[in-house]
């Protein structure tokens, strides 16, 4: 949710053109608006609309601006509607402090009126605003930068990080109170910026920081502070094996495409990283507990649902399913010592994901587990443990490729478990590991065998404006993903349901052709099949995704609503069969003139409750 970059430079005075290269990074962020700040020469230059960074640049010349330092930051509204008065960055009451944030003021309208009330001009309704003034309020106070900054953060209370200058200095200031934030260090420049692809267009040599930490940018040298107490803390330098070349096409249409097909490759290296590594420590953690919670949000708890049947099918242990949010409520005072806690997150820093890991160490009871997808991220350098995703950036919205490596990893730590706990014979666990490792080739036989039939049924389903996935066992994270996906980009009401919750109610709904997707599992194709018959028979229209199963083939009105994923097992077939419904969502987006790669109203990482 929004992405801020800010540069300070000795090198170069084409600011605006290196910020809105490094702003091309951060678009799955926000989509809503986008400005630029400049400082040159002593000159504060503000330039911001509504609108995509292409569009705002074209109009407002944003890559033209000069100067030496800047930010620039890319919305998605959360704070007052979409606007040129609430786009970012903002100025403080004259133009000798500015600045841009992401995250989320949660006192915004109690501090916006305190600051009002001391006499400070505020001129928008977004809570980003508010920390411009606050840094600007101490330092009226201190007259020192640093302790400005850092009093800033008694005051503004909620999830965030910000960026902050001042127009007689080359410095940049910026916070991480909850929000991802990266530092880098280039050739007589500096860089902050929420994401690390955004940094790459400068350096590959960064700094990650975590939560309670502020750090001080000169063209030169960073220095990082510990914001409660203001001392320096010594900080290492990584340098990552990434180019600025993840984010490219690589001539495809869309992003989401090109996810697709790196399906293939990110599940080739990610059996391959899983089979050689060491993850005892979590194998163990697992084994020991008393109880195992998984917890994420949208398309990562759909992975959770299928993993949570690996679990209890292979290693015969229960699960506890909870959507991020929820979490709190429905599980918070059950927390024990010896719990177990995987936190799954692409981006490693979802705000309900992170307030359950803030839980768990605020108790101090129990063991967190995380599996996530972006380096330095806050859950990665947070939980006790961790397993990466290995599934490179993934730039579009809607999640694909680590939708698929989150349910490789489940699967892994299911056969590893079992394993461990002899719920299943040595020899049924090296037949397992040996079919786990084909899943990379049979991945590409999938895309390669139903992109046609996934096309037909997309151009089928262009004039519905209502449907239902269904899904039975291992497929019934599946379903729902499947569901999700043709919400996210298709803007069509698609519900995933349980297939035999389906005739306790929604049965009702079904007329003359109402299409209804069935992934079905394996091991479950007659009870599919009952479910099946009772849409049929009153005039629905079945879309079957499985298996090849003859008996299958005659509940479909004609061939292409039958779609077939190459036969595996029953712990691969829910990883092949959610490649169809991945497809039928991105043709069907495309059909209806959508961007799949930034749907409306969505951001591909949320940091707002």
């Amino acid at each position: 949710m929004c992405g801020i970059t800010g540069i300070t430079s000795k090198k170069r005075n084409n600011i605006g053109e290196i910020l809105v290269k490094c702003g091309h990074f951060l678009t799955y962020r926000g989509y809503d608006s986008v400005g630029l700040v400049a400082l040159d020469n002593g000159k504060v230059e503000l330039r911001k609309d509504v609108g995509t960074i292409e569009d705002v640049d074209k109009r407002l010349k944003l890559s033209e601006m000069k100067g030496q330092k800047g930010i620039i930051q890319l919305r998605w509204a959360t704070y007052g509607p979409p606007s040129q008065q609430n786009a970012q960055p903002h100025i403080g009451c004259d133009d000798y402090f500015f600045g841009a944030h992401n995250g989320n003021i949660h006192n915004f309208l109690e501090y916006r009126e305190q600051l009002i009330k001391e006499g400070h001009i505020l001129r928008s309704m977004n809570d980003g605003e508010l920390c411009v003034h606050a840094v600007e309020k101490f330092y009226r106070q201190t007259k020192d930068m640093i302790e400005a900054v850092r009093l800033s953060t008694k005051e503004l209370k909620g999830a965030y990080a910000y960026i902050v200058g001042k127009k007689d200095d080359d410095k940049l200031y910026a916070v991480k109170m909850g929000s991802s934030l990266v530092v880098g260090i280039g050739d007589n420049e500096t860089i902050v910026s929420s994401d690390l692809p955004s940094i790459l267009p400068v350096t590959r040599n960064v700094i990650f920081l975590k939560d309670g930490e502020m750090v001080e940018l000169t063209p030169t040298n960073v220095v990082v502070y510990d914001i409660e107490t203001g001392n320096v803390i010594e900080k290492e330098i990584t340098k990552v094996d990434l180019t600025p070349d993840i984010a490219k096409k690589g001539g495809y249409p869309h992003f989401m495409l090109k996810e697709i097909y790196e399906q293939v490759d990110v599940a080739k290296d990610l059996t391959g990283y899983l089979t050689v590594s060491d993850h005892s420590k979590v194998i163990e953690t697992l084994m020991n507990a008393d109880n195992i919670y998984f917890v994420a949000c949208g398309s990562s708890y759909n992975a959770a649902v299928v993993g949570s049947y690996y679990f209890n099918k292979l290693a015969k242990t229960p699960v506890y399913l909870a959507i991020g949010g929820q979490f709190e409520e429905l599980y918070g005072n059950t927390i024990t010592d010896k719990s177990a806690i995987v936190l799954i997150s692409q981006s490693g820093e979802t705000k309900d994901v992170i307030n359950v890991l803030n839980l768990a160490k605020k108790q101090r009871k129990g063991k967190t587990i995380g599996i996530v997808n972006v380096v330095g991220s806050t859950l990665m350098l947070s939980v006790d443990h961790y397993i990466p995703m290995y599934a490179g950036y993934e730039i579009s919205v809607p999640a694909t490729k680590t939708y698929t490596a989150q349910i490789i990893i489940l699967l892994y730590l299911a056969l590893e478990l079992a394993k461990m706990k002899k719920a299943i014979s040595d020899e049924e666990y090296m037949k397992i590991k040996n079919e786990f490792m084909k899943i990379p080739e049979l991945i590409k036989q999938t895309i390669e065998s139903v992109e046609t039939h996934a096309r037909y049924v997309a151009d089928t389903l262009i004039d519905e404006d209502d449907l239902y996935s269904l899904g039975y066992g291992l497929t019934d994270g599946v379903a729902r993903e499947g569901a999700l996906k043709i919400k996210e980009i298709c803007y069509i009401h698609c519900e995933g349901m349980y297939s035999s919750e389906f005739k306790h109610g929604p049965l009702s709904i079904v007329s003359d052709n109402y299409p209804i997707i069935y992934t079905v599992p394996p091991d479950n194709v007659d009870m599919m099949i009952n479910h099946i018959n009772e849409v049929l028979c009153r005039d629905g229209r079945p879309i079957i995704i499985a298996e090849p199963h003859e008996s299958l083939r005659k509940y479909v009105k004609n061939e292409y609503d039958f779609i077939t994923v190459p036969k595996s097992n029953l712990w691969i077939s829910p990883i092949l069969q959610t490649i169809p419904l991945q497809l039928i969502a991105y043709y069907l987006s495309t059909k209806k003139g959508i961007d799949p790669d930034r749907p409306r109203n969505l951001s591909k990482t949320l940091t707002v409750d």
